[in-house]
């Protein structure tokens, strides 16, 4: 199936720039340089988590333990660097293993086991939060080495590292599904699994493939995590899930599969990154802000399901 990429993004970018003019309105401190650029420097996170959930909502999937694999990933590597002594590029790449790792075993449980993907990554909330506490001690490590400070507060050609890792990112991911095999066959299993596998794609070998992209994009985003926070311990990303989550379905890609757009994801984390900042700035009390979040997911898998069902009736 060919993605019908302008129209699932273009619905995000209306809401981001709707929500925008909103918020001007309401606060004088919202439309300054500093604060948008803060804005996108605080969706990075979330929105390198998004990416690597498109992937895996996009074949029917879902995957509840990215909070909990940024934490792992971010813990390990950052207990290195401080109390092992290991070099911070060489902490990096293990984070990468380590998201690459997880990635591969939830792939192959939900692939080639059978399992459903709720119930690996449910598993997996717990899991490898409680293994990231148990490697470490349970204990913070801050004041990490260059090249993480770099990282979490440089800037290139006057962007902002996080920025400017998670647009290159986003580039990549946007060409591996719009111009690789993967990417085709991706929208292929999330449309129709049984059509995908009657005409010769090997359905468990991609699917595996996806879960590995998105381990590694949870090492990406703790990686930008750690280095933003000066420190990592297992308390990182805590209910990150659910904003992931959320930007995936806000950015137009369908829980049911099959319909998407990496770009949309994007747009999604910097709409709820806004809410938030935008509440912020209202002085609005967190737990308004967690209502809010929480409705806005209800509302979007709502329009999803409408959508869904006008489609089914063509």
């Amino acid at each position: 199936m060919k993605p019908i990429t302008r129209q699932e993004w273009f619905g995000a970018l209306v809401a981001v720039l709707v929500l925008g003019l909103l918020l001007s309105l309401a606060t004088p401190y919202f439309l300054t340089a500093g604060n948008l650029s803060n804005i996108l420097v605080q969706a990075s996170v979330i929105a390198l988590l998004a990416g690597g959930q498109t992937f895996v909502i996009l074949t029917g999937g879902v995957d509840l333990a990215v909070g909990a694999l940024t934490a792992l990933a971010g813990a390990v590597a950052g207990h290195l660097m401080l109390k092992a002594g290991l070099d911070p590029y060489a902490a990096i790449l293990v984070a990468l293993a380590i998201g690459a790792a997880v990635g591969l075993f939830n792939g192959y449980l939900v692939a080639f086991v059978g399992i459903p993907a709720f119930i690996v990554t449910l598993g997996g909330l717990t899991l490898w939060r409680g293994l990231a506490f148990d490697l470490t001690g349970g204990f913070d490590n801050a004041g990490l080495p260059e090249p993480l400070p770099f990282l979490g507060y440089g800037s290139l050609l006057g962007v902002p590292m996080p920025t400017l890792i998670t647009l290159i990112y986003f580039g990549v991911m946007a060409f591996v599904l719009s111009s690789t095999r993967l990417g085709r066959y991706v929208y292929a299993m999330g449309s129709n699994e049984m059509g995908a596998r009657q005409v010769g794609i090997h359905i468990r070998g991609y699917k595996l493939a996806v879960y590995v992209v998105c381990g590694l994009s949870c090492a990406l985003a703790a990686i930008v995590l750690m280095a933003r926070m000066d420190s990592s311990s297992g308390k990182m990303a805590q209910n990150f899930e659910l904003d992931a989550i959320a930007a995936v379905i806000l950015g137009g890609t369908s829980l049911f599969g099959g319909r998407g757009s990496i770009w949309g994801s994007l747009l999604g984390a910097v709409l709820i990154t806004m809410i938030r900042n935008g509440m912020n700035l209202m002085e609005i009390s967190q737990f308004k802000q967690m209502m809010a979040i929480g409705a806005v997911v209800i509302v979007a898998v709502w329009i999803d399901v409408i959508r869904r069902q006008h489609l089914l009736r063509k």
